[in-house]
């Protein structure tokens, strides 16, 4: 029985043995007419000299290395080889990515031997050797295969990009997207796809760049074309279809997109061959909305238009909502071309002359926020009043302001505060209508003013007029006497009659003659602190005892001449009070 078992257990041994042999034997077989080499690059790598790999003709023609990146970066893969550029004319060509880099009869681009690997990528064929016919079994290339990191943070492959619509990549609104372009040639055209969701509103500003910058133009080349589709496959983005044409980057400008799925597709229309690092980035984000408009002044004085801009800025300042549109409210004018943030505007009205305060600019955003800012119209700088003082008041003749609706403070100087002593209206002006104020002490200097006030506006004041009031002392006659008598005789001559502002009529007055007389006025004293003495409208320089001159206009009906006497400090200036004579003549 024992003998039985070991028996049997002897056979099953040896028919294990068999099939492992012939496993063994199909494997290398199959491998022995594959001819490729696996090399991969290992997770953590010092950049150069990787691997080397040596093919010989042989019974095999098309010799081939597949390469796998086991690190988590991207790479730069390398295929140098020791042919010489005369000896491969009619002994082999190679292949790096499908497409010749050493061949027997093309010009050849000269990184053509360069692959780039996405993270834990392999490839498939990455370098084939093709040996001619005519080339013999010793024949034989040998590669050293290079490699080196990649500068730029690269995805997994399928992680990075979708291959299709369905397989597009979610990328957020903002934040770079690095992928590859490994360099490998294949039929038809190069697709990434990417996708992203706008939850109600959002604004994107989509750039492609090429980290390789000397192959812009090889991508011009390739025609280069970025689209963004909505998820019922309409074009959204109508500048994403424009060719990138070789700059450092390609950027088209702000687009806003409502809430929805879109697609992101860039297409190489050509073979791609040439490798090379990509960025794509939205460069968005949700809305931002604006929630008021500021300015730099709410107000601004009208003499500092065109001195002064105004500024409005949007509250946030990188709202979304711009800026859209300026309106002046004096001109009636909107100018509706602005979209910004912020606008600068310096604008002068020209109907901002009239006292007030006045909305000028409003400023609107595309939400409707609005602003309003005004231009402030003081009243106007009155000339200066022309000032007769008495010893108690001061008489004002004040010319008329240039706007109808302006009224005018009449103001005295008192403890160092100016202070408003009589307002008057603007048909109280004008040199018939002299405005007196009272409540002045004598001997005493005072400056006055005017000032403008209409519509709530207050004018620069007038220049200063400084006078000083006259004495109060009354001149004490003693006698008058005349001195001297005089005929004069007056022509006759035509008297105007005025009605409306027209001469109604003409009336003749015929020539008569009338009495002059000269008198002489005596005063009991001097009266002192005077400049002179107004006696019958004469000024008389000096504080005298008497005084002679010329009453003007004769002697009214019945013989009687009045004569007014006062005191004066000046010809024009600090009257005294008055004193009225009448005397008889002869």
């Amino acid at each position: 029985m024992k003998k039985e078992k070991m028996k049997q257990i002897c056979n099953y041994f040896m028919k294990g043995l068999l099939l492992c042999a012939l496993v063994f034997g199909f494997w290398f077989m199959a491998d022995a007419g594959v001819n490729a080499d696996e090399v991969g690059i290992p997770k953590n790598f010092t950049p150069g000299t990787i691997e080397m790999v040596p093919f010989t003709k042989g019974e095999n023609s098309n010799p081939y290395i597949n390469i796998t990146n086991n690190s988590d970066k991207p790479i730069k893969v390398t295929f140098e080889h020791n042919i010489e550029q005369t000896d491969h004319n009619y002994k082999l060509s190679i292949y790096v990515g499908n497409h010749e880099c050493v061949s027997r009869q093309n010009p050849v681009a000269k990184d053509a031997n360069v692959l780039y690997l996405y993270p834990y990528q392999r490839i498939e064929k990455a370098c084939e050797v093709i040996f001619s016919s005519s080339a013999s079994s010793s024949t034989s290339v040998t590669f050293y295969i290079k490699a080196a990191y990649l500068s730029k943070e690269v995805k997994k492959k399928e992680q990075a990009i979708g291959l299709n619509k369905n397989t597009a990549v979610e990328i957020p609104l903002s934040g770079m997207q690095n992928s590859l372009y490994e360099g490998v040639t294949v039929p038809g055209r190069d697709e990434r796809w990417y996708k992203f969701n706008v939850s109600e509103r959002a604004v994107i500003n989509p750039t492609f760049e090429l980290a390789e910058k000397e192959r812009c133009n090889l991508f011009h080349q390739n025609q280069t074309f970025i689209k963004i589709y909505n998820s019922r496959d309409e074009l959204m983005y109508s500048e994403a279809a424009t060719q990138y044409k070789g700059e450092n980057i390609w950027n088209r400008g702000s687009k806003t997109l409502t809430s929805g799925t879109y697609y992101v597709q860039i297409i190489n229309n050509r073979q791609i061959y040439h490798p090379a690092t990509f960025m794509f980035n939205l460069n968005g984000h949700n809305w931002i909305s604006a929630n008021k408009v500021t300015c730099s002044q709410s107000a601004i004085q009208l003499s500092d238009i065109g001195k002064k801009k105004v500024i409005a800025q949007t509250v946030p300042a990188n709202s979304d909502d711009k800026i859209v549109s300026v309106y002046d409210h004096l001109t009636g004018k909107t100018w509706d071309w602005y979209n910004s943030n912020k606008v600068d505007y310096d604008g002068i009205p020209s109907s901002a002359t009239a006292p007030g305060k006045h909305k000028w600019i409003t400023f609107k955003t595309t939400n409707g926020k609005t602003f309003t800012t005004y231009v402030i119209s003081p009243a106007e700088k009155l000339k200066k009043p022309r000032v007769a003082t008495g010893y108690n008041s001061a008489k004002f003749w004040i010319d008329y302001p240039n706007k109808l609706q302006t009224s005018v403070r009449i103001q005295v100087l008192k403890k160092g505060k100016w202070t408003t002593a009589k307002t008057i209206g603007y048909f109280s002006c004008g040199n018939s209508n002299p405005v007196t104020i009272k409540g002045l002490k004598p001997l005493t200097n005072y400056k006055f003013r005017v000032q403008a006030y209409a519509n709530g506006m207050t004018g620069t004041p007038s220049n200063i007029v400084t006078m000083k009031t006259g004495s109060k002392v009354k001149p004490a006659v003693k006698s008058i006497k005349i001195v001297q008598r005089k005929k004069v005789t007056v022509k006759g001559w035509w008297r105007k009659h005025w009605v409306g502002g027209h001469i109604s009529r003409y009336e003749w007055v015929p020539p008569y003659t009338y009495t002059k007389y000269k008198v002489k006025v005596t005063l009991k004293k001097k009266v002192p602190k005077i400049g002179g003495m107004w006696v019958a409208t004469n000024w008389v320089k000096g504080s005298k005892k008497s005084y002679t001159v010329w009453v003007p206009n004769g002697a009214q009906k019945g013989k009687k001449l009045t004569i007014r006497i006062s005191t004066a400090l000046g010809k024009g200036y600090g009257n005294g009070p008055e004193v009225k004579k009448v005397i008889r003549v002869k």
